[in-house]
């Protein structure tokens, strides 16, 4: 399959520092914690590394070790950190068609500092990622790809985003889109108004929570659908449903109302609590695939894109679901974002020694 991909690309600088040389502090009113730095203090670290990652980058690696025909689209600085980006994608059998460069802004960066549960922190400066726009998107842009990945575009390069779907969408690729939450905070409207051409919006919990009141204000609420239980299931997103600020919505609901704007496919991942999946017949939850986890970053690249993958080459959506939670726990027992990707001999290897553990649940539509 030939496919496309684009975002951001970026240089990860990624540090490992002892549990006992950063604290932790957990706050006990939020779902927030921080991990605190001595000031003026040189902290000794376990393992300093740089990688190329990037959505982008990430996806494409993913697509190309998936047996894909994968061109990434990503604008980069008149660096030595573009020289980077161009030696992965040659390593990985990626094609440089895509590539722009700007004098105006040096090639992405981040910086990766992860301790304790590896949850890391990263401080980025996003760079040329940030200068996309919709002249870049040129007509036949996307010509013979079958699968168009939209990883989170960065800042004003967002402004490109209905661009792109369209060029997509004239190409005949299956459109996937996975915004990030700043694009959703800053441009919701224009993003469910851009929602008719697109095929698959992956989101995880909080994306799908900053989305709900604008797409809530801009929906016909007669769309809104429930599922139908045959057992009450155990408390969950599905049975919490999506809450921000005072407004509160069905899990359901919710997808129903977004599969309304256009898209066949809305998937919600929400972290360990495994992912949810709405289509034509109902909605599909698949839990996490344990693992040693070394790292996250990347974790939410390689579940993505993988789902899209292997829906648009025609799996079942169980399978796809399953498939990508593997890939997607492979990546987590890696500190960078592409060593764990799986190539497809092994990613369906592992699937059939412990595809079964992975119970994909299934509720139809009510009605």
């Amino acid at each position: 399959m030939k496919t496309a991909t684009i975002g951001s690309a970026m240089i990860d600088i990624i540090t490992i520092v002892a549990d006992n040389d950063i604290e932790r502090i957990s706050m006990t009113n939020a779902h927030n914690s921080f991990l605190l730095l001595e000031q003026g203090r040189k902290i000794d670290a376990r393992n300093i590394s740089t990688h190329v990652g990037g959505g982008a980058i990430n996806a494409a690696v993913a697509h190309a070790r998936l047996g894909h025909d994968t061109t990434p689209t990503v604008k980069l600085g008149d660096d030595i950190e573009a020289q980077m980006v161009r030696e992965l994608l040659k390593r990985e059998g990626l094609s440089d068609g895509n590539l722009m460069v700007t004098d105006k802004a040096i090639t992405g960066c981040s910086v990766i500092i992860a301790s304790h549960d590896r949850n890391a922190s990263i401080f980025t400066a996003r760079g040329a990622n940030c200068l996309v726009v919709d002249d870049d998107i040129h007509e036949g842009i996307f010509d013979g790809a079958q699968l168009l990945h939209i990883a989170p575009m960065s800042k004003e390069s967002a402004d490109a985003f209905p661009m792109i779907c369209q060029r997509g969408r004239e190409s005949g690729a299956f459109v996937v889109a996975n915004p990030g939450e700043r694009q959703i905070n800053r441009r919701g409207e224009q993003f469910i108004e851009t929602a008719k051409n697109i095929d698959l919006i992956n989101i995880n919990r909080a994306e799908a929570e900053c989305m709900l009141p604008v797409l809530l204000e801009n929906s016909d609420h007669n769309n809104m659908r429930t599922i139908k239980f045959t057992e009450r299931p155990e408390r969950s997103l599905l049975t919490r449903g999506l809450i921000m600020d005072h407004t509160h919505c069905s899990l359901a609901g919710f997808m129903s109302l977004l599969m309304a704007a256009g898209p066949k496919w809305v998937l919600i991942t929400d972290g360990t609590g495994g992912a949810y999946l709405s289509g034509e017949k109902g909605v599909y939850h698949c839990p996490i695939f344990k693992a040693n986890v070394k790292g996250t970053a990347g974790a939410g690249d390689a579940f993505t894109s993988t789902f899209g993958a292997m829906l648009a080459d025609g799996a079942e959506p169980e399978k796809a679901l399953q498939l990508a939670a593997i890939n997607s726990a492979s990546v987590v027992e890696y500190v960078d974002t592409q060593s764990g990707l799986l190539d497809m001999e092994e990613l369906e290897a592992r699937f059939a020694k412990d595809g079964a553990i992975l119970e994909v649940k299934f509720w139809p539509w009510q009605g």
